[in-house]
């Protein structure tokens, strides 16, 4: 069925749009540099926009052999590769994923954070922006910069980034192979960004993006434990206490313990950077509403973009609410960018504030009542 678009003016005249293709790649490509907040989909993440022809080497001490067409980071310090084709290239399959492959294993092991950071501090002054009223905008108030870039630095040695195809129509064949890699390689994501362009009568644009390859099982499967092979949930926690220190373990096993009495799995993820919290559901599925993450010092996050998975947690004023009651919370040494999609964080070592730990304790349990509900009737959970 042909999908329709109207639109009515303030004088309350329809007007149909018409799809309509870019007339040319660099067009489309500039439209990205102009406006990141398209590649966020539904999401609604706006990625921070570190350069456009980002060289990728393939050998210590040389230049680039290739160059990507964007490079991106998202508000958790992930990298992400943009290749951007229209629908007119017939490349927009295979061989468009063959070359993504090449970027993403060539640039996660001889990209260095400090010319990701030079890449990104030219590109502002290229556009006429001071780099660090971009990156104090991007991160939010309280925010330090240094551990910013060095979880990005930590993400790249990890192999945890993120592939984006961005075309005006992404075709049946690429769309099944990006879902296919999406559920199989972890921790690195691969997804696709249909960006569909619609022009009116007057020359008015509406732009929808669309994402493929966030299947269920990807994030099930991405979010999960890694097998067992990997740390055990008490190796991850003594590792993580050997880096941060005596205080910061006592903290985390103190919410570990807590998460545990509440019926909750727990465990590292797959890159071994986090270690997970994740909840059984009412409709057999699962939660993943908190996480303790290494690399950035031993920080408790709230999961917003995974619990928006949940029905509770689905509308936008949900998940604010759960911003807002975490907020409230005194003495948190809260990070947040605001984002109702984000990762708003705080040091472990607060919830050995017996007042933290007590408000913590009961934001956590109205979290997973509502995470657990297999309906919105969770919305009437303690409000």
């Amino acid at each position: 069925m042909t999908e329709r678009i109207f639109n009515i003016d303030r004088d309350n005249r329809l007007s149909e749009m018409t799809r309509t293709g870019f007339s040319s790649e660099d067009l489309f490509q500039r439209l990205l540099v102009d406006h990141p907040e398209l590649l966020g989909g539904s999401a609604g993440e706006t990625p921070l926009l570190v350069r456009r022809e980002q060289p990728v080497a393939d050998a210590d001490d040389t230049s680039g052999r290739w160059s990507l067409d964007h490079l991106y980071i998202d508000p958790i310090g992930v990298p992400i590769l943009v290749e951007v084709k229209r629908a007119t290239d017939t490349r927009a399959r295979r061989e468009v994923v063959a070359q993504m492959l090449d970027y993403a294993a060539n640039g996660t092991r001889y990209w260095k954070v400090g010319e990701i950071i030079k890449s990104f501090k030219d590109t502002c002054l290229n556009r006429g922006r001071n780099p660090e009223e971009v990156i104090g905008r991007f991160l939010g108030e309280g925010y330090d910069p240094k551990i910013f870039w060095q979880t990005v630095e930590d993400n790249l040695r990890q192999g945890k980034v993120r592939m984006l195809f961005v075309a005006d129509e992404i075709p049946h064949e690429l769309r099944r192979i990006v879902e296919f890699l999406n559920e199989q390689m972890r921790p690195a994501e691969v997804l696709a960004v249909q960006l569909t362009n619609y022009q009116g009568p007057d020359g008015t644009r509406t732009l929808v993006p669309f994402i493929f390859g966030a299947t269920e099982r990807a994030t099930a499967t991405k979010a999960g434990p890694e097998s067992s092979e990997a740390l055990s949930p008490d190796e991850w926690l003594e590792r993580l206490g050997a880096e941060q220190g005596a205080s910061t373990l006592e903290a985390a096993r103190r919410a570990v313990d807590w998460f545990r009495s509440k019926g909750c799995e727990v465990g590292p993820t797959a890159s071994q950077d986090a270690f997970l919290i994740r909840e059984a559901t009412d409709d057999g599925k699962f939660a993943y509403p908190f996480f303790i993450r290494r690399s950035s010092g031993g920080r408790l996050e709230t999961s917003l973009q995974y619990l928006q998975a949940r029905p509770a947690f689905a509308a936008e004023d949900a998940r604010r609410q759960a911003h807002e009651k975490l907020k409230a919370i005194p003495n948190l040494e809260l990070r947040t960018t605001g984002r109702l999609t984000g990762w708003p964080s705080f040091p472990v070592t607060r919830l050995l504030n017996d007042g933290v730990w007590m408000a913590f304790k009961d934001y956590a349990e109205w979290i997973l009542q509502r995470a657990k509900s297999s309906g919105v009737e969770a919305n009437s959970i303690h409000q």
